[in-house]
């Protein structure tokens, strides 16, 4: 038997067993308290321990049965699995309105929170990514697309109380802001401030993304505006995100007043 085949019996049995596994878990048992606390009969419960004894899940030491190193990492494992499975099941919605090759991590999903826009409050998604950001001390995001509404509030809330921004404008999505007056005033406007660096470049996703020093957040857009937006703050989302972000700058151009004008000048 090959390691794939090895690992995918180790799974079905955590899977089948995983009651047993977890009984063992919180302590070591006799054969007679695994009947009597999992309410099955003793052929079943003998059947049970011989797997787990020849899978190396668990030992017998005094009488009693309890996990072994192999066991408890195993259920470890099967744990996150369902945590991941949960995180997915619950922003199921939102991912309906993505491609099915999103890049997105299910370390980002696991725990996070899910807020969809409804049709009778329209701004109610995005309201969660000000709310994430107004008390930041600094926040990294980049942006694939944009509601060109949003982008002074959204510059004025993370600014407000001396956060440092470093935003990430996909070379499309910037070509038609600068294209725009007001929306290039908003651009002139954030590369005179002191805090804020911004940067274009090719961005391989279509949600946008931002992140704090304590939460990473995406952004959903739909052809009718915000579909929904999603907020981790478990330190593997806040990693995760930062290595999207810190990706990405490496191969950005920063962008600079000079670099602005060239761009008009070009057109």
């Amino acid at each position: 038997m090959n390691r794939d085949e090895t690992s995918a019996q180790l799974s079905r049995l955590v899977v089948r067993r995983s009651s047993f596994v977890r009984s063992l878990a919180e302590r070591p048992r006799d054969k007679r308290e695994l009947a009597d606390d999992l309410d099955t009969s003793r052929s079943t419960v003998d059947r049970v321990v011989r797997e787990l004894l020849d899978a190396g899940l668990a030992e017998r030491s005094d009488g009693q049965y309890r996990l072994t190193c192999v066991g408890r990492r195993a259920l470890d494992a099967y744990d996150e699995c369902l945590d991941s499975l949960r995180g997915v099941h619950a922003a199921r919605d939102l991912l309906s309105m993505l491609p099915a090759d999103a890049p997105l991590d299910p370390a980002f999903l696991t725990g996070a929170t899910v807020h969809t826009s409804t049709p009778n409050i329209p701004d109610s998604a995005i309201q969660e990514l000000f709310s994430s950001i107004e008390h930041a001390e600094r926040v990294y995001g980049v942006a694939p697309v944009a509601l060109v509404g949003q982008l002074r509030p959204f510059y004025e809330t993370a600014t407000a109380g001396g956060t440092v921004v470093e935003m990430i404008i996909a070379d499309e999505l910037f070509d038609r802001l600068v294209a725009v007056p007001t929306s290039r005033a908003v651009i002139e406007d954030q590369l005179r401030h002191e805090s804020v660096t911004l940067y274009r470049g090719e961005v391989p996703f279509r949600f946008g993304l931002w992140v704090t020093e304590s939460e990473a957040g995406i952004v959903i857009y739909t052809d009718t505006g915000v579909g929904g937006v999603a907020r981790n703050d478990t330190e593997a989302a806040v990693e995760w995100a930062n290595e999207q972000f810190e990706t990405l700058r490496e191969n950005a151009e920063r962008l600079t007043l000079d670099s602005l004008d060239e761009v008009t000048d070009g057109e």
